[in-house]
């Protein structure tokens, strides 16, 4: 317990974030993680290296996603706000920030599941491709590719909104 403790306390903040990318709802990402973390614990005896810990449990929470995904087919849930410390922007500020992260989550959100799971964890985590291709169950070079294929899309789409705005010209 105590070892599976030291092990998650460090990286509990990223597996949550990426449980909220993959379910797009924060009560259903503590689910998720509460269940990762059960199969996690359970399973430490497996784990041969303790560097590796973080990739090790990142993809035992995408596999759970993946059978609760396949038990629920459940339709997609409308992008999240994303919450940010506002500190003391100005208000004018603040929904400007706001809107924009709206635009962002909802760009990333129109991502097949595999472009947003791919970039969310090289992007968004920090984690090598080695490592997210390890966590996905695919390889390296699918994830690079996925990865790519996602940047492309954000950047067009973001783009495209960027242009609406008169932003760019």
């Amino acid at each position: 317990m105590e070892r599976f403790d030291a092990l998650v306390r460090p990286i509990l903040a990223d597996l949550f974030r990426f449980a909220r990318r993959l379910t797009r709802d924060p009560v259903t990402a503590e689910d998720l993680l509460q269940q990762s973390l059960e199969k996690g614990f359970a399973r430490i005896g497996h784990l041969r290296d303790e560097g590796a810990f973080k990739a090790w449990q990142s993809r035992v929470l995408y596999t759970t996603w993946l059978d609760a995904r396949a038990k629920r087919r459940e339709e997609p849930v409308e992008s999240e706000q994303i919450e940010r410390q506002e500190g003391r922007m100005r208000p004018d500020a603040t929904v400007a920030a706001r809107q924009l992260g709206n635009v962002i989550s909802q760009a990333f959100d129109r991502l097949p599941d595999e472009q947003r799971c791919a970039v969310w964890l090289v992007d968004g985590q920090g984690h090598t491709f080695t490592e997210a291709a390890q966590i996905l169950g695919i390889p390296e070079g699918t994830a690079a590719s996925r990865v790519a294929r996602a940047r492309r899309s954000l950047r067009r789409w973001l783009a495209d909104v960027a242009a609406e705005q008169g932003v760019g010209r």
